[in-house]
């Protein structure tokens, strides 16, 4: 059996597979519980060092000469141990990285409503490169929620709905316990989805929720922040969702999304972009905008800030 450059998972069944080993949740975690002043000021000072060496370009020059790769063995820990694949070393990742992006270039959306097609689809062996991808793209930015902490209260509760690998949720356990948070990472069940509930499953204030395609209402809780981002213009139909993030946000809660400009192609989805306009103005009709552009010209609406009235 191939477990290098041709792994066929059987996303369904990994998962399956996985659920019985992940500790139960537990609501009344915080990201604070045992942290204690010490290990608060470890986070902040991790929070600096890391942003003195972002900022200064040091940080990505470490990253692509694999002096620093503490993100890899992150992935090799479950490329090998929880899907069984065969031992790779960093050279082998941007080789499979690439191998498995080519195959990838081919898979599409169809153009239909139907909820088992969509997870069919994001489901496909296929999508196993957004394993690479996403894993490298949250080596490449570590401090991708510190533009958005002002807009997370402390002891607040915290969504981001179409978590992916959870690059906004891993932001947040890494740099900002201090913070007392609940996050929820809210996803349809893809390979993606898998590695973040192994990559989270220590951490009992991380609430992994599967969303079934089908439910337009999945949220059962109440946030002060929801991040909805690169995740609008991959929906059959975005509308009904936005509608939903709406309905589960504190009154003066935020909303931080974006909605790449898009012609439904790939796995960008046709729904979205019919339904694009209508979600625009529904999002200016009941939030207010704090930062960023929100614009009906069919252009490229970039990280935008709300705030619902």
């Amino acid at each position: 059996m191939n477990r290098y450059d041709d792994v066929q998972l059987d996303v369904a069944q990994l998962l399956e597979e996985q659920s019985p080993r992940l500790p139960a949740h537990d609501p009344s975690a915080r990201s604070a519980d045992h942290l204690g002043l010490a290990g608060s000021l470890k986070a902040r000072l991790r929070l600096y060092a890391t942003g003195l060496v972002y900022k200064s370009g040091v940080y990505h020059r470490l990253t692509y000469s694999n002096l620093k790769l503490d993100w890899f063995y992150e992935f090799q820990d479950y490329w090998v141990n929880e899907l069984g694949n065969r031992p790779i070393r960093p050279h082998d990742f941007y080789f499979l990285y690439s191998t498995y992006r080519q195959r990838f270039q081919s898979l599409e959306v169809p153009d239909s409503t139907s909820c088992e097609e969509h997870l069919q689809t994001w489901q496909d062996p296929r999508t196993i490169y957004l394993l690479f991808h996403n894993q490298f793209r949250i080596a490449l930015s570590p401090l991708v929620a510190h533009r958005f902490i002002r807009y997370i209260p402390r002891g607040g509760n915290v969504c981001e709905y179409g978590c992916g690998l959870g690059p906004i949720s891993s932001s947040l356990c890494r740099f900002y316990p201090y913070l007392n948070i609940r996050i929820t990472c809210a996803d349809i069940p893809t390979i993606v989805f898998h590695f973040a509930r192994w990559k989270f499953r220590e951490q009992r204030f991380v609430r992994m929720l599967a969303i079934d395609p089908s439910d337009e209402a999945p949220l059962d809780d109440d946030f002060d922040t929801i991040f909805c981002k690169t995740v609008l213009e991959h929906l059959p139909s975005p509308l009904p969702v936005v509608q939903h993030l709406h309905s589960r946000l504190k009154p003066g809660g935020y909303f931080i999304f974006d909605y790449i400009k898009s012609e439904g192609g790939g796995l960008d989805t046709a729904g979205a972009l019919r339904e694009r306009i209508q979600v625009l103005q529904y999002v200016l009709s009941n939030f207010k905008v704090i930062k960023g552009q929100v614009l009906l010209d069919g252009s490229n609406v970039g990280t935008v800030v709300c705030k619902k009235l």
